[in-house]
């Protein structure tokens, strides 16, 4: 699927704030961010477990949530193209940075991604054997320096790509969510 928005300002300009989209921002440590990007009808459950991770580790969060029931991937604009200013000056300041992001997949399983080798592998060893990791498709790696995560001081950060059986058993459970959190957090406290 293509993007109708090549930018976030190109669809700031043709879709309403408040009514089809939200932006949603928690500042609380400025060297840890928590961004989730395709939040809301987009990528369900992103939002949330991006929020609580951030809550979690007293980083900032920040959120795109898209309103639109109908449609709602009108309003995808790709990692590497989104320029929101709130969110690239947030990326920007801060050393930690971790997008959530969804997964079309059948398996219920997480992708690590990003440019911050040590802290994806910490990730993956808090994560396993609770939790399946599978193998990150080349499209969902978020290796790019363009791409927002990787946009901090350290030009690197963690891109978790959740698939949709992922974030359903997540959002079943508040136990095997708070487990998932943990393990995030755990994985970031080594690293730091």
């Amino acid at each position: 699927m293509r993007d109708v928005y090549r930018t976030f300002q190109e669809l700031s300009q043709c879709e309403r704030a408040g009514i089809d989209y939200e932006i949603e921002c928690v500042i609380r440590r400025k060297d840890i961010v928590v961004l989730a990007i395709h939040g809301g009808t987009m990528e369900k459950g992103t939002l949330e477990l991006a929020k609580k991770v951030g809550e979690a580790l007293h980083g900032t969060y920040y959120g795109f949530k898209c309103l639109k029931t109908e449609d709602p991937f009108e309003l995808h604009v790709t990692s590497t193209n989104y320029d929101e200013e709130i969110a690239r000056s947030l990326v920007y300041q801060s050393n930690v940075t971790i997008s959530f992001h969804g997964a079309y997949s059948d398996e219920c399983a997480t992708y690590v991604g990003g440019r911050d080798q040590a802290l994806a592998r910490a990730v993956r060893e808090e994560l396993e054997p609770a939790f399946a990791i599978n193998e990150t498709p080349a499209h969902l790696k978020g290796v790019s320096p363009d791409n927002i995560v990787n946009d901090n001081e350290r030009h690197q950060g963690l891109q978790l790509e959740l698939t949709t059986p992922q974030y359903e058993q997540l959002q079943e459970s508040e136990q095997r969510c708070q487990e998932f959190v943990q393990a995030v957090v755990e994985a970031v406290k080594r690293t730091m």
